[in-house]
């Protein structure tokens, strides 16, 4: 099929919502879970009902679930829920901005917000309201757990990151990514042909140093219990690739 180099630019995950298993591949969705499971357990808590805020295709979904254990699925972006439906393991799957979720007060044990998705909260206003909603929907002695990637990591690994692939003869992808020091941010640009038409996805992520999120977390009624490093029980240092909060409402 002859291809056109024309951009239609659309939101982000609209089209990458297709490839976008395909671009995670190198993500170990059982370990992640089991780490998810392992703060649980350092918590003390016992855990019956888990939000999973940024579900995206769903991916993580039947690692968290378990034996008297229900995990829900919500995401923003419909294309990536849509996708998430396709899979044999697709259950329990909303689409909701998780500053606004339709959740009763006080129904949920635990509350996910993994791979950087808090990332797209550019203004501190949004970030609080994320946080005063988690803290709405948790019952009393409930977790929030969060990542981030670091400036560290967007500044070593994301200078000039770029990646292309041909996953079949009617769909590939080049990905162009950088990080703006000067307004903090991570840029991730994304050309996806479908079909032989050329679709541009552009995402920018807000990049805040730990003590930033320290600072905002302290304006709200949550306890933050630990703030751990690259997928460990070590605390998070300057040179850490990722920090996994945990916090109790």
């Amino acid at each position: 099929m002859k291809e056109t180099n024309r951009l239609q630019q659309v939101a982000p995950y609209s089209v990458l919502a297709s490839i976008y298993d395909h671009v995670m591949s190198h993500v170990n969705y059982a370990m992640w879970a089991n780490y998810i499971k392992a703060l649980f357990k350092l918590a003390g808590r016992r855990i019956s009902v888990i939000a999973d805020l940024s579900c995206g295709t769903g991916s993580l979904l039947p690692h968290l679930r378990g034996y008297r254990r229900k995990a829900l699925g919500f995401d923003l972006s419909l294309p990536m829920l849509k996708t998430a439906n396709r899979k044999s393991s697709a259950r329990h799957l909303i689409c909701a901005d998780f500053r606004q979720l339709p959740v009763k007060t006080h129904s949920l044990d635990a509350a996910l917000a993994l791979y950087d998705s808090v990332n797209y909260l550019h203004a501190d206003r949004d970030a609080l309201c994320f946080f005063n909603e988690c803290y709405r929907t948790l019952r009393p002695g409930g977790l929030l757990i969060f990542d981030i990637v670091t400036p560290y990591l967007c500044k070593t690994a994301f200078k000039e990151y770029q990646e292309s692939a041909v996953i079949n003869e009617n769909l590939r992808y080049d990905r162009f990514s950088f990080f703006d020091e000067n307004e903090n941010l991570q840029i991730n640009q994304f050309k996806i042909w479908v079909n032989g038409q050329c679709y541009y996805e552009e995402h920018r992520q807000k990049i805040r140093e730990v003590k930033e999120w320290i600072l905002l977390i302290k304006q709200t009624n949550f306890k933050l219990l630990e703030i751990f490093s690259n997928f460990s029980m070590k605390p998070v240092m300057e040179t850490s690739d990722r920090a996994h909060f945990v916090l109790r409402r």
